[in-house]
């Protein structure tokens, strides 16, 4: 017998991922730094959690920029990239699973073929041809993300017509003279919204591990400009004397993928109609 309610740990997971957005997307609009600016005076400062002092509260980077702010900026930039990205693989995956599993054909085998090819090919393959090719930038980020993640996306939606196609209410409605666009819309959209919203939650960890890693390699965020896995990348060289600076950004990422996969769970078990029949 599953609960419907919100446990406590689900609360605690909302409340604060919901911190964690709210410092990463209000701390930089309060307070507004130059990303390229230095100050080599206050260089390496320990954060003033550590010495119990004022100043910087996480203290500062290699060249002396405030590494609290950094965080939050680099924060905004992976969670922006992240969902920029699963945005584009939601759309164009469940758009292309829908044609197929509808249409059938010649058409289902396209695409079907599509899905494979980019299956079988890595992540990293395509993330360095792309940056080769267009060069390493926000905008080629989001675009890899969405181009590596709409075929997990397309497949789960062409299964999922495929089941539907055969159900009772698809033939009623056919039957009746409905065009494929009114089915679509009057049942598909309907029956799929939820796997969508919770495939997508999901995903996005993943997302976010991927800008990261790709970040991290030198393939994403460029300098002057921040994100998790730069500053990750940067504090790789400091971590003898000046641990915080690799260790604070990672603790950040695993942080939010762990809430984001955990609320996707729980977002999984209250919209799945087969988890609520069980229930």
């Amino acid at each position: 017998m599953r609960s419907r309610r919100m446990s406590p740990l689900i609360w605690v997971l909302l409340i604060t991922f919901v911190i964690i957005l709210a410092i990463a997307f209000i701390g930089p609009l309060v307070f507004r730094v130059d990303l390229d600016a230095t100050d080599l005076t206050h260089r390496l400062l320990r954060p003033s959690l550590l010495s119990g002092g004022g100043g910087h509260l996480l203290g500062t980077d290699a060249l002396g920029r405030d590494f609290l702010l950094r965080v939050m900026y680099g924060t905004r930039t992976s969670l922006l990239v992240a969902f920029g990205g699963m945005v584009i693989a939601v759309v164009a995956g469940t758009v292309l699973g829908m044609i197929a599993g509808m249409y059938r054909g010649w058409v289902d085998s396209v695409i079907a073929f599509l899905i494979d090819v980019r299956l079988a090919v890595p992540s990293i393959v395509i993330a360095l041809v792309a940056a080769a090719v267009f060069g390493s930038s926000a905008l080629v980020l989001i675009l890899i993300i969405g181009f590596t993640g709409w075929s997990s996306f397309a497949r789960i939606i062409r299964g999922e017509l495929m089941r539907l196609r055969e159900s009772g209410f698809m033939e009623a409605s056919r039957s009746i003279g409905s065009s494929p666009v009114r089915v679509m819309v009057e049942h598909v959209v309907i029956n799929i919204s939820s796997l969508v919203i919770v495939n997508g939650t999901l995903m996005l960890s993943s997302f976010i591990l991927m800008e990261s890693a790709l970040s991290y390699l030198g393939l994403g965020i460029q300098p002057p400009n921040v994100s998790l896995g730069v500053l990750v990348a940067e504090g790789r060289d400091q971590m003898i004397n000046n641990w915080w600076l690799a260790i604070v950004p990672s603790i950040v990422i695993v942080a939010i993928v762990l809430q984001v996969s955990l609320l996707g769970d729980w977002l999984r078990d209250q919209l799945d109609p087969k988890l609520k029949r069980s229930a």
